[in-house]
This record gives C-alpha cells, sequence and structure tokens, in this order.
C-alpha cells in the first residue's frame, strides 16, 4: 500500500475504533452497594400517658423508595396524595408502592414490615436497597397511636453516600415525624378515630383537617415523645 493511501486510511480505522467503544476515556458506571436498612420500634409500656397498648406505640408496615432528585413520596407544604393518607391514618402501603413502582424517577421501591405486619417493640422489620452515589433513601410508616401522623426522613431524604463513601450506622436523628393533614388530630393514644380503636377493617375514618398540608406533627396542647424514644433506622452497607 502506498504511504499516502495509508495515511487516508488510519484515520477512519482511528474512528471505527473510537465508535466501537474502544476508547480509553470510556466512562464506566458506579458500581452499586447495597444496603440493609433495619427499622425497630424502641418505645416501651408508658411511653405515652394513654392505657391503649400499654402507652407504647405500635408502627405500621411502610413503604421506601430510592431515586435521586426530590422526594417522590410527598412536599411539605403540599397536600397528601390518596396513598400517603391511607399509611398515615391506616398503615396501608400498597398505593404508595404501585404509585412509586409507576414513576421512572425512582429506582427501587416497596414495602417493609415485621413479622406478621405491625412494627412492634423488639420485632424489627429489614429491606435491603442498592444504590449508588447520589442516590437518597425515603421511607414512610405510620405513627399509630395518631389519627394521620407518619414517620419520614426530613427535607428531600436520606444521602445514601457521604461522596462516594457509603452511609453506615444509625440514622434516626434524620427522621422527622409529619402530620398528614388528611384527619383532625387528638392526642396521641386518644378518640375513637385513631387506629387502635377501630374496627381493624374501618378504612378512611374520621374527620377531615381543616389544614390539609403536610407539616411537621403539633403537641398543640399534648405532648408527642421524642422520635429517638418511639423509633430507630440504622443502615448497613455491604462490606
Amino acid at each position: 500500500m502506498k504511504k499516502s493511501l495509508v495515511l487516508q486510511v488510519l484515520p477512519l480505522l482511528t474512528a471505527g475504533l473510537l465508535v466501537a467503544g474502544c476508547s480509553e476515556d470510556e466512562v464506566t458506571e458506579p458500581t452499586a452497594t447495597t444496603f440493609t436498612v433495619t427499622v425497630e420500634n424502641v418505645s416501651q409500656d408508658g411511653t405515652l400517658a394513654t392505657t391503649r397498648a400499654n402507652g407504647a406505640v405500635p408502627l405500621s408496615p411502610g413503604a421506601y423508595a430510592v431515586y435521586q432528585g426530590a422526594n417522590p413520596m410527598f412536599t411539605v407544604g403540599q397536600a397528601s396524595d390518596a396513598g400517603l393518607e391511607a399509611i398515615a391514618e391506616d398503615g396501608e402501603t400498597a398505593m404508595t408502592v404501585a404509585t412509586l413502582q409507576a414513576n421512572s424517577a425512582v429506582k427501587g421501591s416497596g414495602a417493609f414490615m415485621a413479622t406478621g405486619g405491625p412494627i412492634l417493640p423488639g420485632v424489627p422489620a429489614t429491606f435491603t436497597v442498592s444504590a449508588v452515589p447520589g442516590d437518597r433513601l425515603q421511607i414512610a410508616l405510620m405513627f399509630v397511636q395518631s389519627n394521620d401522623w407518619f414517620y419520614a426522613f426530613s427535607g428531600e431524604g436520606l444521602d445514601l453516600f457521604n461522596g462516594s463513601t457509603p452511609v453506615s450506622g444509625d440514622v434516626t436523628s434524620s427522621i422527622a415525624l409529619y402530620d398528614a393533614g388528611t384527619e383532625e388530630d387528638t392526642a396521641p393514644g386518644t378518640g375513637p378515630d385513631q387506629k387502635p380503636a377501630q374496627d381493624p377493617n374501618a378504612i378512611n375514618v374520621g374527620s377531615a383537617d381543616d389544614n390539609t398540608a403536610i407539616r411537621p406533627a403539633s403537641d398543640d396542647g399534648f405532648s408527642i415523645p421524642a422520635n429517638n424514644s418511639v423509633i430507630r433506622v440504622t443502615i448497613t452497607p455491604a462490606s
């Protein structure tokens, strides 16, 4: 082959190699980390001044989502959707899970519960998620001795990485107790419209809240136990 022809062919061969993905500068996707999330009920008899459940605070089954960007479950200051209402009033997760699974921005989602369903003292719930740097986790589960309160991570959710380092350990300090704004509140463990006082098959029973915005739960004349006296959430990345 003449030298001039070689000089013409070489650029074409080089371009073909680049198109075929043989460039040394090719970007590789980060390796996903598997996290085990454990949700425990650490309330005790007498945590609340009520005879219901001896003053302990049952926690309902919950829903979870892994995503990047905005919280896909709720926005503080806006109204709850039907799925979040079902969690916050009745501990029902099916609608929220279906909505999350239909959301293309959500990378992973599902429900979690303890053996037998509700998360009671001494019976934790665990689930696993897969995530890469930039991913967040959100959960939602009912504070059962209430009309429509739920626990979730504050803000836009929990960042699962600090830079490229997976989060590990007790993350309860990132948990907040929210009022879903769907049902009028009574003091924890009181009133006929809280789940422990209702027929187990009753759904969406109770007077509507005048304030429909999702907001931090307010004592408004009654006391609320500290989050870490009711719930503990720990995260363990795979080694």
